[in-house]
């Protein structure tokens, strides 16, 4: 749209529906980047049919598992010239313990061990404290760690019951650690370095193993075993920032699989999954729509990272 005004009557030029996503997102950059990147989705049985036509069109690697009713929307408007994206997104729907108990069952028959299962976007309403205390046991049983980027209310569940990653943005660190309201989040980012180091630390403080705190353009912060590092983000023509943060967090994920058994928290270089997760979010921003990236873009920019950071420690 040329412009989004609130009370106003208007016509988008353009419109374009797809499956969308945190944990889609993900996936898509995974495919983009031609890694194994497997898909299980919480669909409604209503107009879930749609849905995996758009998942196979693509070609995702995909299973589902469904609740009775809709599936949830999130209707972007996206301002032609500018950064400015409105996004509403809808309330979502009620899952009850039997569909959660099939979706458990679901997640136990695709999960490989030594691997990181990523729990990325909102939970239905239903899902209680309890269902993911079920969840994060499940994957550890599996011998696996749980990824979790979700609400900040569904964060602090997860850190009580032994979330191993954490990866929210600054706001929602906070809202975190501080009890805040998560009902709206401004991205006010004065000091964000030295915000984002602390909330992270103190993320860890509350039970995640690695936390990691998004601070927007400036960079991102990883804390692990008391020490926290800071990668900031590189220099790119931004079409639009949706779905940064998914992007970075399938980058990440890639990378430290690739390095070896992922449980052995002290054989992996975290701050070389977290550049190359920065690297994918960049490649992520020029693209303009959620997911996609170049791969050949991704290497261009993460060799970036890495002679930054050699010429720090020089």
């Amino acid at each position: 749209m040329s412009h989004f005004e609130r009370g106003a009557i208007m016509r988008a030029p353009s419109a374009e529906v797809r499956a969308g996503g945190k944990g889609i997102d993900a996936a898509r950059v995974g495919k983009s980047l031609k890694k194994r990147s497997p898909l299980l989705v919480l669909i409604g049985d209503l107009d879930g049919d749609q849905y995996c036509r758009f998942l196979a069109e693509e070609g995702f690697d995909f299973k589902t598992a469904s609740y009775h009713g809709n599936i949830r929307v999130a209707t972007m408007y996206r301002e032609e010239r500018s950064l400015t994206t409105t996004i509403v997104n809808e309330d979502g729907p009620t899952i009850s313990q039997r569909e959660w108990d099939v979706y458990l069952a679901t997640i136990q028959n695709e999960m490989r061990p030594r691997e990181i299962v990523a729990s990325m976007g909102s939970f239905p309403h239903g899902v209680t404290e309890a269902n993911l205390a079920e969840l994060i046991a499940l994957v550890h049983k599996n011998e696996s760690l749980i990824f979790f980027d979700a609400a900040p209310h569904f964060l602090q569940w997860a850190l009580r019951h032994g979330a191993d990653i954490v990866s929210p943005n600054l706001d929602e660190a906070e809202a975190v650690i501080k009890g805040l309201s998560e009902d709206l989040f401004r991205g006010e980012d004065s000091n964000g370095r030295a915000r984002a180091e602390s909330a992270a630390l103190s993320l860890c403080v509350l039970g995640a193993k690695i936390a990691i705190v998004h601070a927007g353009d400036l960079g991102s912060a990883l804390a692990f075993a008391g020490q926290s590092i800071w990668v900031p983000t590189v220099d790119v023509v931004v079409a639009s920032v949706v779905g940064a943060g998914d992007s970075l967090a399938a980058g990440f994920i890639i990378k430290s699989e690739e390095q070896g058994d992922v449980t052995q928290l002290d054989s992996i270089n975290w701050e070389l999954s977290l550049q190359y997760g920065t690297a994918t979010a960049s490649a992520a921003c020029e693209m303009g729509r959620s997911g996609d990236v170049d791969p050949i873009r991704v290497q261009q920019l993460f060799d970036q990272l890495q002679a930054l950071n050699e010429t720090k420690v020089g």
